[in-house]
């Protein structure tokens, strides 16, 4: 299991140039597509990333207890150094 976590939905271009930065820069990440799971499992996965961001938005990039919400490579970059 990575150190990140990308969460997101396909159909998302916000999620997708995410999904590309961090592959750019290398990051050892694994990516959840909330739009790919289904039933009980598809709820957890959003009530958790509710429980990290107060929100129900994605992009949501995940680095242990911190956290990016959006698309923003400055904060991007931040996460992925500390």
């Amino acid at each position: 299991m990575a150190e990140i976590t990308l969460y997101g939905i396909t159909t998302c271009p916000h999620c997708k140039r995410t999904l590309e930065y961090l592959k750019m820069v290398k990051a050892d990440f694994d990516v959840v597509w909330v739009d790919k799971i289904e039933g009980e499992e598809r709820k957890k996965v959003i009530e958790k990333i509710y429980s990290i961001s107060k929100s129900y938005s994605v992009p949501l990039v995940v680095k242990g207890e911190k956290w990016v919400l959006g698309f923003n490579r400055d904060k991007i970059d931040e996460l992925l150094k500390s």
